[in-house]
């Protein structure tokens, strides 16, 4: 996995607006590529210097590598780790996502974060499930997952019915934010938002307009309540929700 500045940049913003800290860890050992010129390296800039005036970008790189630990500690992460499926680049946690959690990382972390990791996984619902378990009470899952126009990536694109369907609704998970990213530069420096279905009763809706045919990411964050909530009962889209909820309430009125 690799983070392109426009997503370091949005990882700064929310971890520091939010006053994320404590123990994290990455699903995947993340890599940063680098700074782009253009729109994204400004965006970058700017946001470094709003929530990290003084910080070189040389001190938010490993020393030794390319991977993105120093950023995250330099971020004020007490702890940081890396799960994998297997050691090929160094994960400090070596672990299948769908299989049974070692009992050490039930409610280990405050910050999680899928940078890109969950669309390869094939029994997705098992590992949001392990991701849920490792989260503390009042732990924060932060995504950035392809959205649309990612073909063959991976198994899934992860959409914001997911988010507001999986998370909110039958979690009880808070959504801080979700916003659609496209890699576009001139447009990526603002997103688009949609509307929340679990308040409209219909599928979600663009806030604005994406470009066409380019890639777009979904960047999310969600919190785990503090006490642990009653499931919502399963995972079903709003729109058919509603559709079978006029359907009954037809056929009591006919008997």
């Amino acid at each position: 996995m690799a983070l392109p500045d426009v997503l370091v940049a949005h990882l700064i913003d929310t971890i520091k607006s939010n006053d994320l800290s404590g123990r994290f860890a990455m699903l995947g050992r993340q890599r940063w590529i680098g700074t782009r010129k253009g729109a994204s390296a400004r965006l970058l800039a700017d946001t470094m210097a709003k929530y990290l005036p003084g910080v070189t970008e040389d001190a938010l790189h490993n020393a030794d590598d390319a991977y993105s630990e120093a950023l995250f500690k330099v971020l004020g992460f007490s702890q940081v780790d890396s799960i994998d499926y297997s050691p090929f680049e160094g994960a400090s946690i070596v672990h299948d996502m769908t299989k049974k959690l070692p009992k050490e990382l039930r409610g280990a972390f405050d910050v999680i974060y899928d940078g890109g990791t969950c669309e390869h996984i094939f029994e997705l619902p098992k590992a949001y499930a392990n991701i849920d378990k490792a989260l503390k009470p009042g732990g924060v899952l932060i995504g950035h997952s392809p959205c649309n126009n990612w073909i063959n990536h991976g198994f899934y694109q992860i959409c914001p019915e997911m988010i507001y369907g999986y998370w909110e609704k039958a979690r009880g998970y808070e959504v801080i934010d979700v916003i659609l990213q496209p890699f576009r530069p001139a447009v990526a420096l603002k997103g688009v938002r949609t509307t929340n279905p679990n308040v409209t009763g219909v599928r979600p809706r663009l806030l604005g307009v994406l470009p066409e045919n380019a890639p777009v990411m979904i960047n999310y964050v969600v919190r785990k309540p503090l006490t642990k909530k009653k499931r919502g009962g399963g995972v079903y889209q709003t729109d058919y929700m509603n559709k079978w909820d006029d359907a009954e309430a037809g056929a009591d009125a006919e008997a």
